[in-house]
């Protein structure tokens, strides 16, 4: 893997977040009642809403960048970050099939990223820094 691919992975990865958060926000309305009402109490409660959902933004920003300019503290931050962001800490959650495509999508993107940040052609240059 090139250093080329590996940064349109990460951008792959990216456009996953984004599509997944607007996939939400789009398709939730669509859900049947009791669905809509669950996910609607889930996002009011939510730690991503809050505080918590800030740090994690701002972590999950800075170890992505670091990884676009092949920093080496940026490998592991981004691994905590994508475990944390994966674990359901809020409980069950349910998600519209369009945002749960994206979702998914994103998981298996992120193990990707961490993986090829391993990788020996791009490994090299997180050591050169």
């Amino acid at each position: 893997m090139t250093p080329k691919i590996f940064r349109m992975l990460i951008a792959l990865y990216l456009l996953c977040v984004v599509l997944a958060v607007v996939s939400h926000i789009a398709t939730a309305p669509d859900l049947p009642e009791p669905l809509r009402g669950y996910v609607a109490a889930q996002d009011a409660t939510s730690w991503m809403t809050g505080i918590g959902g800030m740090v994690y933004l701002a972590l999950a920003s800075i170890s992505t960048a670091g990884l676009l300019l092949f920093r080496r503290w940026a490998r592991p931050l981004f691994a905590v970050v994508a475990l944390a962001g994966s674990v359901p800490w809020d409980g069950a959650t349910v998600y519209p099939p369009l945002e749960y495509l994206f979702v998914n999508l994103e998981f298996m993107l992120a193990g990707a990223v961490i993986a090829s940040s391993w990788a020996p052609a791009v490994s090299a240059r997180f050591t050169h820094r």
